[in-house]
């Protein structure tokens, strides 16, 4: 998934979450998460921070990049 809205759903769909939830699960403003959905801004720094904080076993390179498999992989 190379699209970060993409990411951002299906987690939404793993976690069993709707914008407003999952906003609230990882501490930002409901408005920031619609503003991120709509297209009109995109993710900072500190908000992938703050999604992997909430969910540490999402794999990053997945998370920021879409790369690699969704969740980390334990050897």
């Amino acid at each position: 998934m190379k699209d970060f809205n993409q990411r951002l759903s299906f987690i939404f769909d793993k976690y069993l979450l709707n914008a407003a939830s999952f906003a609230d699960k990882i501490g930002v403003q409901r408005s920031s998460m619609s503003h991120i959905l709509s297209g009109r801004n995109k993710p900072s720094l500190d908000f992938i921070l703050k999604i992997y904080e909430a969910f540490p076993e999402i794999n990053l390179t997945w998370l920021t990049l879409g790369e690699g498999e969704f969740l980390k992989i334990n050897n």
